[in-house]
């Protein structure tokens, strides 16, 4: 490969690639000087850093284009200072663009919680998807996903066909047409529903009775980032043993020294396009088991005057669903009354510079004008772009996963049904206290809504929860859905007719005040080779022994004794006062998560105080474990 001017792009090598990476980080240098001259504050020094080239893969520009967008949020730039740095990120951009167009430079690729994810032009290829797309067809000739998914033989899977659906990140409708050539090879069968939450998709998926979906995108993660998830056809996220097999076909396409062909078939004559919108609506009027779409959509047009609904799309793949739900009745009788307002609806691939997740900085935009809105009753929800994540809020409180699922778990008690809970290990006790004390069982499993399926699929759990706000119920999908958090929320108002913070105090003054809180650490500029290896001797550094049963660890001006230990997913330590600290590796991006919380039988006056010394306490304990790993690589 050679290179011209800026670092344009003539081959593929992975020397070449750094080299045109080293040429545009040059000229994009000479072109930033006056803009990084005045920039507030250490950013312009932050920014700088990542100029760097030695590194073996070259000046790190994705993190320069997260820099500059993080920049001109966190500070009051002039309008021509702002649009400046857009149009920086938006070079970036389109020259990581270039490179997942022409390398050919393999990577490992790696299904955690939920799918395949890595940064556009550096892991996440055009060349790379066609081969992980291969890999799932492989996947799918096994006796075991045939064994698993009821069919007999391959040639039913291409009767069924495979669902494609994304959110709407940059290049999404090629990295979709990559899988679509893939599949017409094989003459499969493609039911195309374009830009779709991933929620909605496992929805669908069940409804065609399709023999599973591929689904890109890396959900809340950076604008750097691409992704694809796959789903069988019950419509739950793929289990282990079928991401293990999907790893193994398309690793063994990244390692094979023979000349891989890109597949070239025209997809168009085995291609269904789907309304996905209509399909959904549909779904949730005739098959939920705790929502009833019409009693909601009445309340909504009754209460109009004295409500406020403030959405945040994400420049995701939401917009436009929630309104196809309320169905145009409604959504007009709440636009006429100034009830409703949607936020983030256009394109924007680099999510007006912010990180695109449900989160509290994000949330205070939306509870601010609740709070301006003055109505009686009012609600925030925050979608993440493919619509998996949902963070709520009302005029008065910031309302994540954690505290949400007590309400709507107790609501749906409330309302008469009845059934289990299922949650993970990270998530607050509090959802599950109220279940263990009205007599329904809760199912604690490991990070991942795929862990779900048993209690979901069974009928032993009528919801199901993530502290990283996913939520679904029964007779839903077995896939972690916003929208259907959405109608929850909803419900929850309507069968009360009080907002979520009314009920949020009360279920906190009936069961106990729980206090949840996280961290994390970022473990910049690595390889996935070199991350897998790190993140596998700190992990046997946490469970080996590291925190055992009755040591002693200062939280605070404390000392608390350890009752006991878990390892199931992390490491859990769980002190004699109920208190709790959880270790554990993200599955879907080079980062180490901690989370703690505290429990009170009154409310604490320095609950602020005590979870930042379980915050300190947490990072402290990860120190310890990345310390006997030995440095990255």
């Amino acid at each position: 490969m050679e290179t011209g001017k800026s670092g344009e792009t003539t081959g593929k090598s992975l020397e070449a690639i750094v080299k045109a990476k080293r040429d545009f980080a040059r000229a994009l240098g000479e072109d930033m000087v006056a803009v990084l001259a005045v920039l507030p504050g250490d950013w312009p020094a932050k920014i700088k850093a990542h100029f760097d080239p030695s590194g073996p893969t070259g000046p790190n520009l994705w993190e320069i284009a997260n820099l500059l967008g993080a920049c001109f949020n966190a500070n009051p730039l002039s309008e021509h200072l702002r649009e400046a740095c857009v149009e920086f990120i938006t070079r970036i951009r389109e020259f990581q663009g270039k490179l997942a167009r022409e390398s050919d430079v393999p990577t490992t690729v790696v299904f955690g919680t939920s799918g395949w994810r890595e940064a556009i032009g550096e892991g996440f290829t055009v060349l790379n998807v066609h081969k992980v797309a291969r890999g799932i067809i492989a996947m799918m000739k096994t006796g075991e996903f045939l064994r698993t998914n009821g069919y007999e033989s391959f040639e039913q899977v291409k009767s069924a066909g495979v669902v494609l659906l994304r959110d709407n990140r940059f290049m999404g409708d090629e990295f979709m047409a990559c899988a679509m050539r893939e599949l017409a090879a094989e003459n499969i069968r493609i039911h195309d529903a374009g830009e779709c939450p991933t929620g909605v998709g496992s929805a669908i998926l069940t409804e065609l009775k399709a023999a599973g979906s591929i689904n890109f995108t890396p959900s809340h993660n950076p604008m750097e980032y691409a992704g694809i998830k796959f789903n069988p056809a019950d419509g739950g996220p793929a289990d282990v043993n079928l991401t293990s097999l999907i790893e193994e076909h398309a690793n063994a396409l990244m390692r094979s020294g023979e000349a891989f062909a890109k597949a070239t078939a025209d997809f168009r004559p085995l291609r269904n396009v789907v309304d996905a919108a209509d399909m959904f609506t549909a779904f949730v009027e005739n098959k939920s088991k705790v929502f009833k779409l019409d009693a909601l959509r009445a309340w909504l047009r009754e209460n109009a005057s004295d409500l406020f609904i403030a959405v945040d799309n994400m420049h995701g793949s939401s917009r436009g669903y929630i309104q196809n739900l309320l169905g145009a009745a409604t959504l007009g009788a709440l636009e006429a009354s100034g009830s409703i307002r949607f936020y983030n609806t256009e394109d924007d691939y680099s999510f007006h510079g912010v990180k695109p997740e449900p989160n509290a900085r994000n949330q205070a935009i939306l509870i601010e004008e609740l709070r301006k809105a003055g109505r009686k009753l009012s609600l925030a929800a925050a979608l993440d772009p493919d619509a998996d994540r949902i963070r709520f809020g009302d005029a008065r409180l910031d309302i994540d996963m954690n505290r949400f699922a007590a309400i709507g778990f107790a609501n749906l008690l409330r309302r008469g049904l009845h059934g289990g809970l299922a949650t993970s290990v990270p998530s607050s006790g509090f959802a599950s206290e109220i279940a263990r004390k009205r007599g329904e069982k809760v199912f604690e499993t490991a990070v991942g809504f795929k862990n779900f399926r048993g209690p979901l699929s069974r009928g032993e759990a009528i919801m199901a929860y993530e502290e990283s706000d996913g939520i679904s119920f029964a007779g839903h999908t077995l896939e972690k859905c916003a929208l259907a958090g959405f109608l929850s929320a909803v419900d929850s108002m309507a069968s009360s007719g009080r907002n979520l913070s009314e009920l949020y105090l009360e279920l906190r003054r009936e069961y106990g005040w729980f206090y949840p809180g996280k961290g994390g650490a970022d473990v910049k500029g690595v390889t996935v080779e070199a991350w897998q290896r790190y993140k596998d001797a700190v992990m046997k550094a946490l469970e080996g022994g590291l925190v055992k049963e009755g040591d002693r660890l200062k939280v605070g001006a404390q000392e608390k004794t350890v009752a006991r230990t878990n390892i199931a997913d992390g490491l859990k330590i769980v002190f004699t006062d109920r208190s709790w600290i959880l270790l554990r590796p993200s599955g879907t991006e080079p980062k180490f998560r901690y989370y703690y919380e505290v429990v009170g039988e009154t409310e604490l006056a320095d609950a602020d105080a005590l979870l930042s010394a379980y915050a300190q306490a947490a990072e402290e304990v990860l120190n310890r474990a990345r310390e006997k790993a030995g440095p990255v690589g």
